[in-house]
């Protein structure tokens, strides 16, 4: 299976004509599509190709035009998408970012430097800031173990897409993993479906990122509600900055998560959570609020590419009721303080997070089986790699304590 994983290096050098008249390239092949009926790539390219090369050519190569095709039809088929849920109001699709897509026909990646091919023998040379988590994978790149993809360049940083085929590792081991608003917890069993180990990784700082981001934002609303240009760069620069913060811990997390996974050679079960927050509708603002500012799909997605790339599968299972039933006997559970569940069928007594990930492993495992053991102790942790061990039991109480 050929897995990819897109690095950023950033440049230093004027590209805004070549932003420019890619934008307009590809507002052109919007138009056409909507005006002739199009929806094939195919259909499309071949309906432009003479107009566009009257136009452009030979100032860009015709590898543009089928670059710009391809993105033309990918957000026409978006905006339909939109279009039907009533998500949008506008008669056509917008292209608002500046970037370029560029086809492997279309540039020469050296390393720490990448020439792209503007028309046919004429080159822009652009040189790469390298770092040392760059360095990895040029180095790797050089030795052969790597391919590049489609480069896509924007303002500020060039996106290389590096790939490799990868063959999934026969795994015995699975790892569960519960994700929450405030917190991951993860359980991994051996084949003879014992658990070895249990952890709960604390992510209560991403929510609180989302909160000091809301307040400032309703601050900066305020402050220039009679000014909305200079609000709309502000709000912008903010946005990003919350962005990027709430990224960097996710990526931190994730990185945890499926080293442990590597270290176990374990099959990656998580809860398919696809539909959660359409059981947001009818209920109040802060109940919305918070379901839409979890960021759930971005964690499931870092740990996902991160654990394919390291030769592990993944599997996703349905989250209906894994916080709720029983692991052993399968009867519903009654709070019993707090994060506490307790069955009154069996007597088992145990946090809700912990249970969720022993009836995944039930759903992830391939046969419907109960653990044969269950864990007493959970490692409360940090992205940063402190923490302590705790019963399960002091476990929720010491989640309450964390600043």
């Amino acid at each position: 299976m050929e897995v990819i994983k897109a690095v950023k290096f950033k440049y230093h050098r004027d590209l805004n004509e070549l932003f420019k008249d890619f934008k307009w390239i590809i507002e052109f092949c919007i138009d056409k599509a909507l005006k002739l009926g199009i929806t094939s790539y195919a259909k499309l390219r071949k309906a432009v190709y003479d107009e566009w090369k009257q136009k452009w050519y030979p100032k860009y190569h015709t590898h543009y035009c089928h670059s710009a095709c391809k993105i033309a039809t990918a957000i026409i088929k978006n905006f339909r998408k939109r279009e039907k849920k009533g998500l949008t109001d506008k008669d056509k699709p917008e292209v608002r970012k500046d970037f370029v897509k560029l086809e492997e026909m279309l540039f020469k990646f050296e390393g720490e430097r990448v020439k792209i091919a503007t028309s046919p023998r004429n080159w822009i040379t652009l040189n790469l800031v390298v770092g040392e988590y760059q360095r990895e994978f040029i180095e790797a790149w050089k030795r052969g173990e790597l391919d590049v993809g489609e480069l896509i360049i924007k303002r500020d940083f060039i996106v290389v897409p590096f790939k490799k085929e990868v063959e999934f590792k026969d795994t015995k081991a699975i790892m569960t993993i519960d994700i929450n608003e405030k917190n991951v917890t993860y359980s991994i069993f051996n084949e003879r479906g014992e658990v070895v180990n249990t952890v709960r990784l604390d992510i209560y700082k991403v929510k609180r990122i989302h909160d000091e981001h809301s307040k400032k934002r309703e601050k900066i609303q305020e402050k220039l509600a009679k000014k909305p240009i200079k609000k709309r760069k502000i709000l912008k620069r903010y946005s990003g900055r919350e962005k990027r913060r709430v990224e960097d811990y996710l990526h931190k997390t994730s990185s945890i998560i499926v080293r442990e996974a590597v270290k176990y050679n374990a099959k990656v079960v998580i809860e398919n959570l696809k539909h959660i927050r359409n059981s947001a509708n009818g209920k109040s603002k802060n109940i919305r609020r918070r379901l839409n500012r979890w960021n759930f799909r971005k964690l499931q997605f870092f740990i996902e590419y991160k654990a394919k790339w390291n030769g592990l599968s993944i599997n996703y299972v349905n989250a209906y009721r894994t916080s709720s039933l029983c692991p052993i006997c399968g009867y519903k559970l009654n709070p019993n303080g707090q994060r506490l569940l307790k069955c009154k069928k069996c007597n088992l007594e145990f946090d809700r997070d912990v249970v969720a990930t022993l009836n995944l492993f039930k759903s992830g495992c391939g046969e419907f089986r109960s653990p044969r053991t269950l864990p007493d102790e959970v490692w409360l942790i940090k992205p940063d790699g402190t923490g302590e061990l705790l019963k399960v039991v002091e476990c929720y109480e010491k989640l309450l304590k964390i600043p």
